[in-house]
């Protein structure tokens, strides 16, 4: 059975994504926008003992769901198609890493509402629709950066941001980090792994990330993150 979420189970909601990095970005986006506000609508999914065993929250059409051993999947992508979903999406990677690098002394500057607009370009340096979307991302991220609820580290060379790292997801007990990026022209010169581990060292909690390249997962874990 699947049910919209109500205050009397968002305790419950939060339980059960405390510890799961999509769960962390759902938690994330409820911190963020509560159950009031049309930008996001969630819901979660329960046996027949009131048990969750998903949940879900959708927003710019992507429903994301973190689920267990027991969410029934076509249920799920049944229910998509009811809300006009146009995506459904587990956050599921082929790799997921942790970090255990210890702190890192690297000099970067936090990333703030103020040079927020440094990073989009870094991020999105070869999107060609980026234009498009700058005004939601903006909004959204200074909303999150305002009230603490993401982070991010960034770093200057030539008076401008070339490379730069930012959580989606954050609970009290993880975060998961999924947008790092360098300029093209900068790469190669260790920028990204500075930022990398400057924010992964600087959050008091167990850091995640994932990816679907083993490329990409090899370069992780030579800078301190261990597949899990």
């Amino acid at each position: 059975m699947i049910r919209l979420l109500t205050p009397d189970r968002e305790a419950d909601f939060l339980r059960f994504c405390e510890s799961e990095p999509t769960g962390a970005v759902l938690t994330t986006r409820l911190a963020a926008y509560g159950l009031t506000d049309n930008h996001t609508m969630f819901w979660y999914a329960e046996d027949e003992n009131h048990n969750l065993t998903a949940a879900c929250g959708m927003m710019d059409g992507i429903l994301l769901v973190c689920a267990n051993e027991q969410t029934n999947r076509s249920e799920l992508t049944a229910f998509s198609t009811v809300v006009g979903a146009r995506e459904i999406t587990y956050g599921e990677a082929a790799f997921l890493l942790c970090y255990h690098g210890g702190q890192s002394d690297e000099q970067t500057t936090i990333v703030t509402g103020e040079n927020l607009r440094d990073i989009f370009p870094v991020i999105f340096e070869n999107d060609p629709d980026r234009d498009a979307f700058f005004a939601d991302w903006y909004t959204d991220a200074s909303h999150k950066l305002r009230h603490g609820l993401i982070h991010g580290r960034s770093l200057y060379a030539d008076g401008r941001c070339v490379s730069a790292a930012l959580t989606s997801g954050e609970t009290e007990k993880i975060a998961v980090i999924s947008s790092v990026a360098t300029r093209e022209a900068y790469r190669g010169r260790g920028f990204a792994s500075k930022v990398v581990r400057s924010l992964a060292s600087s959050l008091p909690k167990t850091v995640y990330l994932m990816t679907n390249d083993q490329k990409t997962r090899d370069w992780y874990q030579s800078i301190g993150f261990t597949p899990i």
